[in-house]
């Protein structure tokens, strides 16, 4: 996990781009050797390159990593906020779900354990995985489908959103923090999720711990537009009151070392 000191140097250079190592040091207050062991740590996950003498923003990290990838990253963590999440969602509850890997992880669990549930998505696979159940009922949004993640988008999906009130909105998203709020990398994904909180009640993100130190492209929301977030890991009890101070609920299930 990156430090605070390291989550910052990121979202610097996504504003600046490029940045020597003496002025990063002199930014932060460090040495020049421990942000050099810092942009190594950093580079390990493409976060940022090393350059000769510096650093730059790596355009990598606004890529939407691959569909397939998503799948494969952090099991454990996406069923534990699945499993959480679900505690709060109970039978015959109107729900929106946008397509997301944290979402179908949660579709998957409600089909065995919740019931008479009226579900709004623009995921055919979340329709498809949520229809099983036949007291459920099922409405998949209009729009053209992404290649890249089965998802639809558009125009036609937001005007048929328009059609629905729901009890609650249950969004996976690609990054979070209280001050750049809910972001997505895909400018036509940020459109429809702005649109289903707009259709919800109670508004509640999925969210890996990860995600707290990503800053995407497109921005959702702001951060105090959010009634829960569910995650995988315990925040620091600073970063937690800082979220409560803004009337966000973070809950928290921890993978356990037997998972």
């Amino acid at each position: 996990m990156y430090n605070e000191r390291q989550k910052k140097i990121i979202r610097h250079l996504s504003e600046v781009r490029v940045a020597k190592i003496e002025e990063l040091a002199e930014l932060f207050l460090v040495s020049v050797e421990t942000i050099r062991r810092d942009l190594m740590e950093l580079e390990k996950d493409s976060s940022i390159k090393r350059i000769r003498g510096g650093a730059v923003y790596n355009n990598l990290r606004a890529r939407e990593m691959e569909f397939s990838k998503k799948m494969q990253n952090n099991q454990q963590g996406k069923h534990a906020i699945a499993n959480l999440a679900m505690e709060y969602i109970n039978n015959g509850d109107a729900i929106a779900m946008n397509n997301g890997i944290t979402t179908l992880t949660l579709a998957k669990c409600l089909l065995r354990e919740r019931q008479r549930l009226t579900i709004v998505t623009n995921s055919p696979d979340i329709a498809l995985i949520l229809s099983d159940n036949a007291s459920n009922q099922v409405f998949l949004t209009s729009g053209y489908l992404r290649k890249h993640n089965k998802s639809l988008v558009g125009g036609l999906c937001s005007e048929s959103l328009d059609f629905f009130k729901v009890d609650k909105t249950i969004l996976s998203i690609d990054g979070v923090s209280i001050q750049e709020g809910v972001t997505e990398y895909n400018t036509d994904e940020a459109s429809i999720l702005r649109k289903m909180l707009e259709i919800g009640h109670t508004k509640m993100i999925l969210c890996e711990f990860s995600k707290f130190s990503e800053v995407a492209f497109y921005k959702v929301c702001a951060a105090d537009k959010i009634d829960y977030i569910f995650t995988d890991h315990n925040l620091p009890v600073k970063d937690i009151r800082l979220w409560n101070d803004i009337g966000v609920k973070i809950l928290s299930s921890p993978v356990s070392a037997a998972d």
